[in-house]
């Protein structure tokens, strides 16, 4: 191998520097950042310990690399773990002293074959290495990048109020943090909801900087290393829109998607989240919805991911799984997509930027699939989701990717493994839960489609002529409030916590039972009044919205302006100031013009 230097570095280590590739034994490595170059330090004929960063740029055998070289780095890494592999195994073992250790140096490499070099390296294979040492040396290095996470204050994604890094160099953890901010301006309000999932009160903010320094720091943190989260798109959307809002802009970044990788990789798993996913591959997920310990668990599946297709890097996962990166900016961005996919996914995913087609206008409108709305989830042999699409659109069917109150049929394909069990995905159990709820969904097999499909009448599909009887309390679900939050009392409603009602009083009111409705969203209004549920003094404001437009559609207005004011006095008891622009102030405007009229 021929190192070539120029300028500085060659009056002090050499212009040019000769190395026997059998006798490179073992490296060290260290991944350039926004502020520091990187480089790889090799061990040549004996074992050394890790040079200092003002020693190695003087070393003849030490490569440096600036941060925007990284791709020849790993180019040149991927040849040399080759090398040391054929050393190592063309030579009896012996034990070697232990090399110096530092934050940066990564685990240890477990020989695995590697590819040649791509094409343009500083890198010359002159000859086959042979062996000359009987010495066993371990090299260090893996993949880089940086576990992400975020949790926001309200429902707009750019609200971010807390942000989770975990640093992985070399396929070592290295560092981990969890920052508070306040988030940006306009975002700041914090919703019930959203302090229940995670935890985080304005009060856990005031006194944290804002979003607008943490994402500095964050930059600075990441350098050029990728992004890596799971179900990236929601956190990479979060930090875009956040930028927005504060008129920032930053360079492209890199991001990868271990909820897209898992369900390329592990398409048996009932579902994809986090906590199944973590579970799955014996990754410690200690807090869910706490920013860093999610960040620290995508870190971790991403590594047992790559470490279970033997890929060092990143960019090698990326070059076998044909799941690109993706790329964004505050101003666009460039989705992760599957280059080498052609047919059918293991899985259907709700989130395909595929069209369904419309139902056919001319379709026989005796055919018993004319009228139902349709979802597909799980594999169809031998024909793809497309097909299954056009096949049932071609009949009169609508076809949806989610599930859905007006879905009837969920079509449940079979995973690809030898158990061939019908799929636990997340379509699967919501068509479940609206089925157990009265909701009329036929949850069928690909034998029974292809009957339907045919014309035959002998599997059974809901009589859409008769409005299905679903009982609006049964869709009661608070499973995904964090465990703490779910159990205190002083947050629940019947039993459960308060946000669980929403679904419900959605139902009531299209069953047109208003007064139930109203029974219900009273009894949340009380718990979301208290001091210790409300946000900046403010009750959640969505529940009180909901009773004044049921109040409005009986014409009651002044119990309309009445749950109104009720919530306006409770903010100003609280302390908290309430412009003109809000809300509840504009509606109960209207409401009051209502009743002034009414009674006129």
């Amino acid at each position: 191998m021929v190192i070539e230097r120029n300028w500085l570095i060659a009056k002090v280590a050499g212009a040019r520097i000769e190395i026997p590739l059998r006798e490179v034994i073992g490296l060290y490595v260290r991944q350039p950042t926004m502020l520091t170059n990187g480089w790889i330090q090799l061990c040549v004929g004996t074992v050394r310990p890790e040079l200092s960063r003002t020693a190695a740029p003087s070393d003849p055998h030490t490569v440096m690399f600036k941060r925007n070289q990284r791709d020849q780095m790993d180019s040149l890494l991927q040849f040399l773990h080759h090398v040391i592999q054929v050393n190592h195994t063309q030579r009896p073992p012996a034990p070697a002293p232990s090399p110096a250790s530092g934050p940066d140096v990564a685990t240890i490499f477990e020989h695995q074959p590697l590819p040649a070099p791509s094409p343009g390296t500083t890198v010359r294979h002159t000859d086959r290495p042979e062996p000359v040492l009987s010495i066993k040396v371990d090299a260090f290095s893996g993949p880089s990048f940086v576990g992400f996470d975020v949790e926001t204050a309200n429902g707009a994604r750019g609200s971010i109020c807390a942000i989770g890094l975990t640093v992985v160099n070399a396929g070592r953890v290295t560092a981990t943090h969890s920052w508070l901010c306040r988030p940006p301006k306009g975002l700041e309000r914090f919703d019930a909801g959203n302090i229940g999932i995670h935890g985080i009160t304005p009060r856990d903010v005031a006194t944290q900087p804002t979003f607008r320094h943490r994402l500095g720091d964050m930059l600075d943190l990441v350098g050029d290393l990728p992004l890596v989260a799971h179900n990236a798109a929601f956190d990479i959307g979060a930090l875009r829109e956040a930028s927005a809002a504060e008129s920032m802009k930053w360079r492209s970044l890199q991001y990868g998607c271990t909820l897209r990788w898992s369900r390329n990789d592990l398409p048996e798993l009932p579902n994809h989240r986090l906590p199944t996913v973590a579970q799955a591959l014996g990754v410690p997920l200690h807090s869910h919805h706490d920013a860093s310990a999610d960040a620290s668990a995508a870190a971790g599946i991403a590594l047992e991911l790559m470490h279970r297709r033997g890929t060092p890097t990143v960019d090698t996962y990326v070059t076998a799984t044909g799941i690109t990166l993706g790329r964004a900016t505050v101003e666009a961005i460039d989705a992760p997509r599957n280059t080498s996919r052609t047919g059918v996914p293991p899985w259907v995913s709700v989130r395909s930027s595929a069209t369904p087609p419309a139902p056919n206008p001319d379709a026989d409108p005796n055919h018993p699939l004319h009228g139902h709305t349709a979802v597909l989830t799980g594999t169809l042999t031998g024909l793809s989701r497309d097909q299954a699409w056009a096949r049932l659109a071609e009949c009169g069917a609508r076809v949806n990717k989610t599930v859905t109150r007006r879905t009837t049929i969920l079509v449940a394909g079979y995973w690809p493994d030898e158990t061939s069990y019908p799929p636990s995905t997340e379509k699967f159990s919501e068509a479940c839960r609206l089925q157990n709820a009265g909701q009329g969904i036929s949850i069928i097999n690909q034998h029974q489609l292809e009957l339907l499909l045919v014309g035959d009448r002998s599997v059974g599909l809901p009589d859409l002529t008769t409005p299905p009887a679903v009982d609006a309390y049964a869709l009661a679900d608070d499973s995904f409030i964090a465990r703490q939050n779910r159990n205190d009392l002083r947050k629940q409603v019947r039993g459960r916590h308060f946000t669980a009602w929403s679904e419900p009083i959605k139902q009531l009111k299209r069953d047109n039972r208003l007064d139930e409705a109203l029974t219900l969203l009273l009894e949340v209004i009380n718990v979301v009044e208290r001091p210790e549920n409300c946000s900046r003094g403010c009750p959640a404001p969505g529940w009180t919205e909901q009773a004044a437009i049921v109040y409005r559609k009986q014409k009651d207005h002044a119990s309309e302006v009445a749950i109104l004011q009720r919530w306006l006095d409770t903010a100003h008891r609280n302390g908290a100031d309430i412009d003109s622009s809000h809300p509840i102030k504009q509606r109960i405007t209207k409401a009051k013009t209502l009743l002034e009229k009414q009674r006129s």
